[in-house]
This record gives C-alpha cells, sequence and structure tokens, in this order.
C-alpha cells in the first residue's frame, strides 16, 4: 500500500500546488525556493535542486505491506513524518491528504467504473511514537488548517529518543520489522538481519536528514564506536523472512523491486549505546524506499 499512497500523494500535491507546471522543470521555476512541490517531491520530475542523494524530507508509514482489498465502507490508517523544518509546509501536505481521496489509490478496477478506490479522509492527528499523545488536526468539515506543535505533543527529538531508550532493558535487543527492510551492503542486497549494515544505514540516513532539515550529523568517532558496539552483537534468533513487492517506476516505465525483509531479530551484546540511534530510527525508517513505507520498525516486545 505504501507504494501506491506515495504515488497518490506525489502526483495530487503537484497538480494542486504546482504554480508554474509549463516549467520543464523545477529548478529553473522562479518559484523553486518556496514551493512546496520543489521541497517535497521535487526529484519525481527528475531535477531535485538540492542533489538526487538527498532524501526527501518525509516517510510514509502505511498500516500494511504488499497487496490488500478494501471493501466499501471500511476504514484504514496510514502515517506520514515530516523532518526538521519541513514542518512548515504541514498545512499543504494536509490539503493534499484531503484531496488524495478524490484521485483514488491503487489499481483500477472494473467494478469502479474504471477507477482507483476513492476514499474520504475522517481526521488527522498527530502521534508521539515515544508517549503516545494524540494531537488531533483535523476532523470533519473544517476552514482552517495550521502547523501542528508543541514539544510535548506530536513533536518528536532526539532527546525524546534518548528518554525513551533508557526504558529499555540492555544485553538483548528485539527489532520488529513492520514492512520490509531493504538494505544494500557492499552492492549486495542483505537477506538477513544482520545490525552492523542496519546501523551503518541508519546513521547515514541521520546525517542526511539533519544536514538537509535542521540537525547535528554524528563526528566520525562517534559513527565508528557505533558501528564497533553494531559489530558486537549476536544474531541469536532469526524470524525474519523475505518478500518480494514491486513498485511501478513513472521515471523508469517499468515495475522496479521494492521487497525486504520483515519479521522480528533478537541479538545479545552490550547494546546500551546503540539504543538512543535505534529508538531514532523508528521515527526515521530505515533503508531503500522510506517514502513508499519500507523500513518501519519496532525496538522491544
Amino acid at each position: 500500500m505504501g507504494a501506491s499512497l506515495r504515488g497518490a500523494f506525489f502526483s495530487t500535491l503537484w497538480s494542486r500546488f504546482c504554480c508554474n507546471k509549463a516549467a520543464q522543470t523545477c529548478a529553473e521555476c522562479p518559484l523553486v525556493a518556496a514551493c512546496p512541490v520543489s521541497m517535497l517531491v521535487a526529484p519525481l520530475r527528475h531535477e531535485s535542486p538540492r542533489g538526487r542523494d538527498v532524501p526527501r524530507p518525509f516517510a510514509l508509514r502505511p498500516h500494511s505491506y504488499g497487496t490488500e482489498v478494501l471493501q466499501p465502507g471500511e476504514s484504514f490508517v496510514f502515517g506520514l513524518t515530516l523532518f526538521g523544518w519541513s514542518l512548515e509546509w504541514f498545512p499543504y501536505v494536509a490539503m493534499t491528504l484531503e484531496a488524495m481521496g478524490e484521485g483514488g489509490i491503487g489499481l483500477r478496477v472494473a467494478r469502479n467504473g474504471g477507477k482507483r478506490g476513492q476514499f474520504t479522509v475522517e481526521a488527522i492527528q498527530g502521534i508521539n511514537l515515544f508517549t503516545g499523545e494524540a494531537q488531533l488536526i483535523l476532523q470533519g468539515t473544517h476552514t482552517w488548517i495550521q502547523t501542528p506543535g508543541g514539544p510535548t505533543t506530536m513533536t518528536m527529538t532526539w532527546a525524546d529518543a534518548e528518554a525513551w531508550a533508557r526504558t529499555l532493558p540492555t544485553g538483548t535487543l528485539s527489532l520488529h520489522f513492520l514492512t520490509p527492510l531493504r538494505l544494500v551492503d557492499h552492492q549486495q542486497l542483505v537477506k538477513r538481519p544482520h545490525l552492523r549494515p542496519l546501523v551503518a544505514r541508519l546513521l547515514e540516513r541521520h546525517d542526511a536528514l539533519s544536514q538537509g532539515y535542521g540537525g547535528t550529523p554524528f563526528d566520525q568517532e562517534h559513527r565508528e564506536m557505533l558501528l564497533a558496539v553494531a559489530d558486537g552483537m549476536c544474531l541469536v534468533d532469526d524470524e525474519t523472512h523475505w518478500v518480494d513487492l514491486q513498485s511501478f517506476s513513472r521515471r523508469q516505465k517499468k515495475p522496479t523491486p521494492i521487497g525486504g525483509l520483515v519479521g522480528r531479530a533478537t541479538y545479545v551484546g552490550e547494546v546500551q549505546p546503540l539504543l538512543p540511534l535505534l529508538a531514532w530510527g523508528m521515527v526515521l525508517q530505515v533503508g531503500k524506499d522510506a517514502t513508499k513505507g519500507n523500513g518501519v520498525y519496532t525496538v522491544g516486545d
């Protein structure tokens, strides 16, 4: 479902808020520095002014992965995380999420008259993943959308991750991969959930998001220490399995693989130095295709 949600989000945001559709690229548009399309999804049009290696300032959190059929009247939930200063674009995101229902998501099916599945947004909430606190942002008919905030509600910080990590047991680590974890290490897909590749990719993602959207990257000494700790962790119980999934790429005009590992993995070792980073990774997500909902995991039981 994540890939369908991302495709609908991208196309709806562009159709609703691009004010200069005659421009061949976002990079040559005079509005590029003040445009939510450029800031959030420009790479879909091949020309991110920040470079293609900069991760997008959001990640999707679908409630499930893979193929799913929703019947008329059924409800579903999904999440979207904004990073750093991109929160200022939240009103555009909220309006886009509402409008997505009109165009629909998923495949076009005959019993829908050749249309995608349409939906209406019942409510939008801000959720703090560490505390479980929720803030109602939008519900039903509305005339005003404002950027939510408040460090005690939905806004999550590294300090929150550190505080939450202190509640976790040490010595044993359990990770539950809820959506596909797709990691590449030494140019090879990672088919077993060894901890070092995960920590290495998580460090890279943290630093790239920090540099792009506000935050403090890790210094080299800290990075090397965390990688050494990850090297010392032993995978003692692997209950993961590989799922093969595909997403249609408009850029490449063909299906692309987005599958990965799902399930639970347990490790033993001196895990305590890694816990704040792993807790923060629950917010960031990790691995390839986080904007399509991959890399969602939880720490602990």
